[in-house]
């Protein structure tokens, strides 16, 4: 039983649980005041909220799915209609959905920024979370997407904690607390039954791991998830997004492999595996499984273990079909997040891997991001081509120098040769420059021509 001081007390009737901190501390001073909000229609007309929540309800919301967009259409009706005075957490959904569909759209809304603001004030009100309920982790997973497509990678990382931490807090990560508040009266009526509930931690949690896992930081891990999964739906692909994030070593996972993997190449393959497998179609999703792809192989590159030859493969498959995922989204106007991200990434790996097989499909990887800079031609995305350049170059200077260094010995060995002559040249065999040197390479105690050589 939690001690009363960390419960969430309902003072009655069907309002939302009231944060109390019962000798938790004197409370001989104030809480913190709250600061007046605005009306949201006088940053953005309810027509104009429409039409960018429709972007985003078209190409984005199809991945997290967290929203139903009849009842977040009655809800900004009602809002606009004169119910905003005590909904204001709802007004930061509503802004968030309009940033996130302005972003994504073509004809960006002249007030965005202060959009983001606006939200922004209300999740960090002291008196808004003093009353958490659903809308609040809503409102913040908009606002962790919104800064993975426009800020720095910690902060987007560090307000994707905050989302986790506020599931724990309200009980989405927990069965029976999820049923409890499904069966609350009002419930219906804002469309949170259990299932959309299960929905909005899972797609919350995939983000978050997602996140976590490319920068390398801790994830958020609680000390058990009994949340069920959530049923797919027609024209949603939120199922696949959890379940390819599921595949990666995070915390609360409930995907396991089907045996003990005997090290980190082993474990990291058979995780691979189990991403090619889902067959993903979804652009952004083919994107995301081609970043996994890569996460995968930096842990081992990290890691200074060399991954097999089937491994290299499946990167480079994820890594292509990443790569015209990442090409048609861009083509379409959708800049999500890893469209330059996932190029970026991939030119990195091939230069890592360092082989003719990988070396096959820099140009087109090049080509792309180069691509990419013309659709978006920010400081950011010209960075990345410049990093990009400035790495192939460091990699061709190499090559350059190992490519000296066997000429020299190639020379001095050439210049100490004594001619043979004739008599002794004819025991030699016919040796052909189209040895196969990687099977040699390989096997080196195969015999290099056609019959054993007597000695």
């Amino acid at each position: 039983m939690a001690f009363p001081h960390v419960l969430g007390v309902n003072l009655g009737g069907d309002s939302p649980p009231r944060l109390r901190s019962c000798a938790y501390n004197f409370g001989n001073r104030p809480d913190e005041a709250s600061n007046p909000h605005s009306f949201l229609g006088d940053l953005i007309s309810e027509q104009d909220l429409s039409h960018y929540a429709g972007v985003y309800f078209t190409v984005m919301n199809p991945i997290g799915d967290i929203l139903d967009p009849r009842i977040f259409a009655d809800r900004c009706h009602q809002y606009y209609d004169g119910g905003y005075s005590t909904d204001i957490t709802f007004a930061a959904v509503a802004a968030g959905v309009a940033c996130l569909g302005s972003f994504l759209s073509s004809d960006r809304h002249p007030r965005e920024t202060d959009l983001v603001l606006y939200a922004k004030a209300i999740l960090d009100d002291p008196a808004s979370m003093r009353t958490l309920n659903i809308d609040h982790i809503i409102a913040w997973d908009m606002r962790a997407f919104y800064l993975r497509a426009t800020s720095r990678p910690k902060i987007a990382w560090i307000a994707s904690c905050t989302v986790m931490h506020l599931c724990e807090t309200v009980g989405l990560h927990d069965e029976a607390s999820i049923k409890k508040i499904a069966s609350k009266a009002g419930a219906a009526a804002l469309g949170l039954d259990a299932d959309r509930l299960r929905r909005i931690f899972w797609a919350s949690w995939a983000a978050h791991n997602m996140l976590s896992y490319e920068q390398d930081c801790s994830a958020v891990h609680f000390r058990s998830v009994t949340c069920q999964s959530f049923v797919p739906t027609p024209g949603s692909v939120a199922d696949q997004f959890v379940r390819l994030v599921q595949c990666t070593p995070a915390p609360n996972s409930p995907f396991r492999l089907d045996s003990e993997p005997a090290d980190l190449n082993e474990e990291l393959f058979e995780r691979l595996k189990a991403v090619t497998e889902l067959k993903v179609t979804h652009p952004f999703l083919v994107v995301t499984a081609a970043d996994i792809a890569f996460c995968f192989y930096r842990r081992l590159y990290q890691a200074q273990a060399l991954p097999s030859d089937e491994f290299i493969s499946l990167v480079i498959d994820c890594g292509n079909a990443g790569l015209k995922a990442a090409e048609q989204l861009a083509n379409e106007g959708h800049l999500f997040w890893n469209v330059l991200g996932s190029v970026f990434q991939y030119a990195c790996v091939l230069l890592a891997i360092d082989s003719p097989i990988a070396s096959a499909h820099l140009g087109t990887v090049f080509k792309r991001l180069e691509n990419l800079v013309k659709a978006a031609d920010t400081t950011l995305t010209r960075e990345a081509l410049s990093i990009a350049r400035h790495l192939l170059s460091l990699k061709t200077a190499k090559k350059r120098k190992e490519l000296a260094e066997l000429e020299a010995i190639e020379a001095s060995f050439q210049s100490g040769l004594t001619p043979l002559e004739p008599e002794a040249n004819a025991s030699m065999p016919d040796i052909s420059w189209e040895l196969y040197w990687d099977q040699f390479f390989l096997e080196p105690y195969l015999p290099m021509f056609s019959g054993e050589i007597q000695l």
